[in-house]
C-alpha cells in the first residue's frame, strides 16, 4: 500500500508540473500527459480498491475476535 501511495503522490506531482505548462506543449509532449495521466487514474483506482480490501479484512478480523 505504501508504495502505491507513494507512485501516486510522485506521479500527481510530475502531473501538476507537466499540467502547468500545457498549452506550450507539442504533440509529442501531450500524448506523454495523456500517458501520465492514465497511469496517475490507474494508482488511484488501485489505491482505493487496496484501502476498500483492508478495511474489509479489517472488519472481518474485528467479527471474528468477537
Amino acid at each position: 500500500m505504501k508504495l502505491l501511495v507513494g507512485q501516486l503522490v510522485i506521479t500527481a506531482l510530475i502531473w501538476m508540473g507537466m499540467a502547468s505548462f500545457y498549452d506550450q506543449m507539442n504533440e509529442l509532449n501531450t500524448w506523454i500527459f495523456y500517458l501520465v495521466t492514465s497511469w496517475m487514474l490507474l494508482l488511484l483506482v488501485l489505491v482505493i480498491k487496496e484501502w476498500f480490501r483492508l478495511k474489509k479484512s479489517t472488519k472481518e478480523d474485528k467479527d471474528i475476535n468477537e
